[in-house]
């Protein structure tokens, strides 16, 4: 059984085309499905069923998919045992969230190219439903999320850490002086969140709906770090993660309310498609942004 053909089927199984999977190779189509012919041969079990133009996988190639990884990533590492991170090249394709690329980015960037001086780093700062559909499709390698705890089934987790959602206004807001603020005092004021697919934002509107409360923005932005300095300097409310907050909160200029039954946490992620071989290159990259993650979230 040949890596080269286990690639390929890795290839395939995230695309679920073959004229793109050739593509991103650099094999003919014909290549591709002789190779996968090949491999299917050898299991004695088809692997894609094929019904016109869309592609699917077939239980057994569902079954193959950890060990394939598996092997695949093995042979990667050996390939690379002698290499140090020093002699590593390619590309790294990495998508990040405006708050998370705002807080630990460019340190991680300047970090990374210290440690992988080879490598060309290709980053791209977009919403979270917006990069996990880029993996899905293959045209990021890793993304660097916040977001409920995400499923195994179709991600390969990195590193996970929790950070608190929190509703900041400036000293000077009525709500300010007030230690616990009720819901319902909410439903009227001035709300600056995130977009709407942002997961804190829809983890923010599903608990005031469970209490019946209308609590739609007026604003909704891509960046957290804009709607903490609106915050400041105008009396609204923002929904943004703690760690944007963190600094202006510990220097006074913005103060976290205390909302009663509002306790949301969401979890810093970087992550690769299940189908992803995790290369040296982009395990590193993980590491880095694990070492900046673990004060970030606290």
């Amino acid at each position: 059984m040949e890596i080269r053909n286990l690639k390929t089927f890795l290839k395939v199984a995230t695309l679920k085309n073959f004229t793109s999977a050739a593509k991103e190779l650099g094999y003919s189509q014909a290549n591709v499905s002789a190779q996968i012919k090949q491999l299917e041969q050898e299991l004695e079990a088809p692997l894609f069923n094929r019904i016109g133009r869309k592609v699917t996988l077939t239980q057994y190639a569902e079954e193959l998919l950890p060990y394939a990884l598996q092997i695949v990533s093995t042979a990667v590492e050996m390939e690379n045992l002698l290499h140090t991170n020093e002699s590593l090249g390619g590309t790294v394709r990495v998508g990040m969230v405006e708050s998370l690329f705002h807080a630990v980015g460019e340190d991680l960037i300047r970090e990374y190219h210290r440690r992988f001086p080879r490598v060309t780093m290709d980053i791209v700062v977009d919403g979270t439903s917006v990069l996990k559909e880029r993996l899905r499709q293959d045209t990021l390698d890793m993304a660097c999320l916040i977001d409920d705890p995400l499923n195994t089934d179709e991600w390969q987790i990195f590193c996970a850490a929790g950070t608190k959602v929190v509703a900041v206004v400036n000293p000077f807001h009525p709500f300010a002086q007030r230690k616990k603020i009720r819901p319902e005092d909410i439903s009227g004021h001035e709300l600056v969140m995130m977009e709407a697919t942002a997961p804190y934002s829809i983890g923010f509107m599903n608990s005031m709906a469970k209490k019946h409360l209308d609590t739609r923005p007026f604003l909704t932005l891509q960046s957290a770090d804009t709607a903490a300095d609106m915050a400041e300097k105008d009396e609204l409310i923002a929904v943004i993660p703690y760690y944007t907050a963190a600094k202006a909160i510990r220097e006074g200029r913005l103060c976290a309310l205390d909302i009663a039954g509002f306790d949301l946490t969401q979890d810093i992620q970087a992550v690769l498609h299940r189908d992803k071989v995790p290369v040296p290159q982009l395990r590193g990259f993980a590491d880095i942004f694990r070492e900046k993650i673990e004060t970030l979230a606290r």
